[in-house]
């Protein structure tokens, strides 16, 4: 297996450029016609973010994606980046997510849905304090601005096929647990104690993950696992 880019992703900024200039939909097709007509007129590629949590009034790409990616050329490359929470393995394994259709990326991103075509077209689709937002561009400083972010984003993102299956949820979260300890920098014997655990099981499921992610250390672990979304949520203090 090889090594992953030692990068930490970072959430997708949503800019005042990508709200100022676009217009709401209000009149005309509606986002599900714009989102087709986006990706049926595609020549290189489609860019796709599914990152509104589901079941967020106004989610239009999930629900549509099938439909959607119907619309593309056969060579036409699509890109889905989504988030651990958004990653919806039946459905992109309905459409060959996992290695013969489009290419599916996990990253740390905003809500927010937004399907792109040739780093000229957007439809973006925020979840604003006041509800969800929908905007289009059309060959603009928004849709090249959200384009390069993706661009940058899928770069330091981590291939969902790289992502190690850690059997079932209960050793997935001991894998978490044992990350946020090694994230911490907490001994083998402080971090034992603190799973209920020896330190000699410690010491093996730790060794079992530095293989499972190629990691050289574990200070590179807690990268790679940082990369694939595995750490458990930072514990806030009072």
């Amino acid at each position: 297996m090889t090594a992953l880019p030692l990068h930490t992703a970072a959430p997708i900024p949503i800019g005042p450029a990508l709200r100022a200039p676009a217009p709401p939909v209000g009149r005309g097709p509606g986002p599900a016609e714009e989102a087709r007509a986006i990706v049926r007129e595609a020549g290189q590629h489609v860019s796709i973010i599914l990152a509104l949590p589901q079941g967020t009034r106004r989610e239009v790409l999930r629900s549509l994606l099938p439909v959607l990616l119907a619309q593309a050329k056969p060579d036409v490359r699509v890109r889905i980046l989504c988030t651990r929470h958004t990653y919806d393995r039946r459905l992109l394994h309905s459409i060959g997510g996992d290695g013969g259709g489009p290419e599916v990326r996990l990253a740390r991103l905003d809500p927010i849905e937004a399907v792109m075509a040739d780093g000229r077209t957007a439809l973006t689709n925020l979840r604003a304090e006041a509800g969800s937002q929908i905007f289009t561009a059309q060959d603009g400083l928004p849709a090249q601005a959200l384009h390069t972010l993706f661009n940058s984003i899928w770069k330091r993102s981590a291939p969902i096929l790289a992502r190690p299956d850690f059997d079932d949820r209960r050793r997935t979260r001991l894998v978490a647990e044992i990350l946020g300890m090694l994230r911490v920098g907490a001994t083998d014997e402080v971090a034992a104690r603190a799973l209920s655990i020896s330190v000699r099981t410690y010491r093996r499921h730790v060794a079992d993950i530095m293989e499972r992610l190629d990691a050289r250390s574990r200070f590179e672990a807690g990268l790679l696992a940082a990369e694939l979304d595995m750490l458990p949520p930072p514990v806030e203090r009072h």
